[in-house]
């Protein structure tokens, strides 16, 4: 009777595991060296700050620290060379004063990039760009100053998802993901997030798959990557050891994140991130570590790159990762993962 009693307690305990839950340990994960087999990604155009998209045959390589005319290059994703530029910088008609992250629509015809200067997203007709090098984008959509997207995804001709940001006040904000309606110019909240995030002040980078239907939200002041439906719904919490303990926010774990047609990739900190030293500004680390996760949210290897890294984009096609690196001679570099 005692038997039966246990294994009853037992049965019931482990039938109200919460199966969204994933968990992760870094140290225990196999490790993959590829420090020695970065591939230079030498290009003729001075760019400060790339920040790395593809999209069909395009990989979008764009300055965020642009101080030259153009700040957005296009490049043939599988030869990698060079196409032309746009993104013209300046306050005139057309112009950008703030570059943000490239979206491309799924007819794989226009981009959009919001312009966090002028508070308006602008749409290029890629064909228009490269056939015309004084090419300007004639349509804008304003968006809101309390609750904006700031990197998204389309999901259709109309709608985008990402990540929201929520003002809380001058100097803070959370985020959550947040949906765009193009034709009627709504931006509001969508799907749902983790108690102990709610009210919080997060930030996070985002992710849509458009072959799996999934997004991800990788958070950088928590051990959180939670993983959605296309619906907003939670498919899986990834946590890692730390879980919601910031240490006053001291703390950075998730940098950027990308879902590959077998792999969800984010590059990971996992302390503190920032180094003090007498005398000195505070120095801002970053990690060179990629994370590999399987689609079912488990942590299959580490990626050393032996450099840090600040953006990283997927080449599904190729099986190769390129990256922009803050202390390599050549900042910008790819290798490959199969």
């Amino acid at each position: 009777m005692r038997f039966n009693s246990y294994f009853l307690l037992v049965l019931i305990l482990f039938s109200c595991q919460d199966k969204s839950i994933k968990k992760f340990e870094v140290s225990n994960a196999e490790v993959v060296d590829v420090s020695s087999k970065i591939i230079d990604l030498e290009t003729q155009q001075l760019i400060a700050s790339p920040l790395l998209a593809i999209s069909g045959d395009y990989l979008f390589v764009t300055d965020l620290k642009a101080s030259f005319e153009k700040g957005i290059h296009l490049f043939d994703k599988n030869s990698l060379v060079y196409l032309g530029s746009t993104g013209d910088l300046g306050e005139g008609p057309g112009q950008i004063g703030r570059y943000g992250e490239v979206s491309v629509t799924p007819n794989g015809k226009e981009f959009w990039i919001p312009d966090f200067e002028k508070i308006k997203m602008f749409k290029f007709d890629i064909d228009s760009v490269l056939m015309d090098e004084n090419y300007l984008p004639t349509v804008s959509k304003p968006f809101a100053y309390d609750f904006f997207l700031s990197r998204f995804k389309f999901v259709s001709d109309s709608i985008a998802l990402g990540t929201g940001l929520e003002v809380l006040s001058p100097s803070t904000f959370r985020t959550t993901l947040g949906r765009w309606n193009i034709n009627s110019g709504e931006i509001a909240k969508f799907g749902e997030e983790h108690p102990s995030l709610i009210g919080e002040r997060t930030n996070a980078y985002f992710d849509y798959s458009y072959k799996h239907n999934i997004m991800a939200l990788a958070h950088i002041n928590h051990d959180i990557l939670t993983l959605y439906n296309a619906d907003g719904t939670i498919k899986y919490h990834i946590l890692g050891e730390k879980k919601f303990d910031n240490e006053n926010r001291k703390l950075k774990f998730f940098g950027e994140v990308h879902i590959g047609d077998e792999w969800i990739i984010t590059s990971y900190l996992g302390s503190e991130g920032f180094m003090l030293k007498e005398n000195q500004p505070p120095k801002n680390l970053m990690s060179s570590k990629l994370l590999m996760f399987d689609l079912d949210g488990n942590l299959s290897k580490v990626i050393e790159t032996g450099h840090e890294l600040r953006y990283f984009v997927i080449d599904d096609e190729n099986k190769r990762v390129l990256c922009y690196f803050l202390d390599r001679e050549m900042p910008l570099g790819y290798f490959y993962y199969d």
